[in-house]
């Protein structure tokens, strides 16, 4: 809950125009103290309801968060669950070629199954770090 702002220009040499942007954010959830006051004026009640509100979409904000989490984590781990399967399979596939005397080529599907696995893996961390 913070109030941020934002500012972006462009300058352009040949034109001579300048672009700016200005951004301000508040995701507070409460309105400032002036205005609160003000609307205390016209009705001593708001300011009660309007608390009541707050509470309740901070609640709300909250479940959304957590809803969002555990989805999160639940695709991850089937992530890793399905990406598991997937290298077993590879890799069994390739001992059957082994053991049906294909050597070469069992070899290069094992190696290929192990580097692609890798790299998947090291892709999806970087990501992640980003």
């Amino acid at each position: 809950m913070a109030k941020t702002a934002h500012q972006k220009k462009l300058t352009t040499r040949d034109d001579g125009f300048i672009v700016e942007q200005h951004s301000v954010y508040d995701d507070s959830l409460l309105p400032p103290a002036e205005e609160l006051a003000k609307l205390k004026e016209v009705d001593p009640e708001i300011v009660t309801w309007i608390m009541a509100r707050t509470s309740f979409e901070q609640e709300e904000r909250l479940k959304i968060a957590k809803f969002e989490f555990r989805g999160s984590r639940r695709y991850n781990i089937t992530a890793l669950i399905f990406a598991f399967v997937v290298i077993i399979a590879g890799l069994s596939f390739s001992t059957f070629l082994i053991y049906n005397s294909m050597n070469v080529v069992g070899t290069i599907f094992a190696g290929s199954t192990l580097v692609m696995a890798a790299s998947a893996f090291i892709k999806a961390s970087k990501k992640t770090n980003q």
